[in-house]
């Protein structure tokens, strides 16, 4: 089997793999044991991974991996409005990560029944009928094809299913990886097939049989039951993915951000303000008061029989919707004014940045 020799250099502190180099920087983070390393002694360490059969090129860039970051902390609710006055972010990593291909058919016969309720006279009477049908289709879904600590475990953990498009891929070209500069990161495989499929492969497979099966049968089919047969056209072929991976750091605390080298999938974590969570949530107590009136109303009109339930009742209703519908205005209110705050402070930092 052909190999392609992949270089990877260790932080000479703590023996990690260093993830991501830049030649415009003066220094390099490791993302492990975070020493700062101006002039790196590092090792060169030659390994060989089996020729990809395919692979899926950026189709993004640097500036657009930052203004997803930028746009995706503008966007999630309760993220603190001064962010961008003490973002910090760390060095990216763009790494292109082996993974399994695997594609095929499915069929999945299943039974179960459907039961219809109806009215004779005081009596309700169930109508049950047993139907059966076949559920078939097409999977395609990558699989990562590494287990290891040279990559951040945010990171694998993001990228350990991925879906797959052929109209995406090429076939592997070393030139591709060596268009995308010298900060590219290229991960070798060192997980068995066999063992991935078992770990993450035969997971996603029974999810979109399920999701298959439940379609072809309809909501209203109960006690659902199916078994499945698969007919691979791919059992493990090796395509390099890309990804976009950054930590940053807000008030001491590190947090990640990470996407796919389409600009498709993507995954943050953030700080949460408390204090606007805090005045969201100020006057939820009238919605719960004002619920339980409702529902003490209902009680005393279908339990107790009590005559003045009926006006218990109009009124705990009316109150509920009237703080719902205060709440919903608060909520929005206050969501609204933070993410303004948050794209004005997004719009000093690109300038502070340039």
């Amino acid at each position: 089997m052909a190999t392609i020799e992949l270089q990877q250099v260790r932080c000479p502190n703590c023996g990690a793999n260093i993830s991501q180099f830049n030649k415009f920087r003066q220094t390099v983070e490791c993302p492990y044991c975070h020493s700062i390393l101006k002039n790196p002694n590092a090792i060169a360490e030659q390994k060989s991974m089996p020729v990809p059969d395919r692979i899926i090129p950026f189709t993004t860039k640097d500036n657009d991996f930052g203004m997803h970051l930028i746009k995706a902390l503008i966007r999630r609710n309760y993220v603190p409005t001064d962010i961008f006055d003490y973002l910090k972010p760390g060095d990216v990593i763009k790494a292109y990560l082996p993974m399994f291909l695997f594609e095929g058919t499915y069929r999945a016969p299943w039974n179960g029944k459907v039961v219809n309720t109806r009215k004779e006279g005081e009596n309700t009477v169930r109508d049950t009928r047993y139907v059966n049908g076949e559920a078939t289709g097409n999977f395609q879904f990558m699989c990562l094809a590494y287990e290891g600590t040279d990559i951040p475990e945010e990171l694998c953990n993001f990228a350990r299913v991925a879906p797959y498009n052929v109209n995406d891929t090429q076939q592997y070209s070393p030139s591709i990886i060596g268009n995308d500069g010298e900060d590219i990161t290229t991960i070798s495989m060192n997980a068995d097939r066999d063992l991935i499929w078992a770990r993450r492969g035969e997971e996603e497979l029974k999810r979109i049989v399920d999701e298959g099966v439940h379609r072809s049968a309809g909501s209203s089919v109960e006690s659902l039951d199916y078994n499945y047969s698969t007919e691979m056209r791919s059992n493990g072929r090796l395509v390099l993915m890309p990804y976009w991976f950054i930590y940053y750091d807000y008030q001491g605390t590190r947090y990640h951000f990470m996407m796919d080298g389409l600009g498709r999938s993507e995954s943050l974590t953030a700080p949460v303000d408390k204090g606007q969570k805090d005045d969201v949530n100020q006057y939820n107590w009238t919605m719960w008061l004002t619920l339980i009136v409702l529902i003490i109303g209902l009680i005393l009109k279908f339990a107790a029989k009590v005559e003045f339930a009926g006006a218990v009742i109009a009124a705990g209703g009316v109150a509920f919707v009237a703080a719902l519908l205060i709440y919903i205005f608060r909520r929005r209110s206050i969501l609204k004014a933070a993410k303004r705050s948050r794209d004005l402070g997004a719009a000093r930092f690109l300038q502070r940045n340039g």
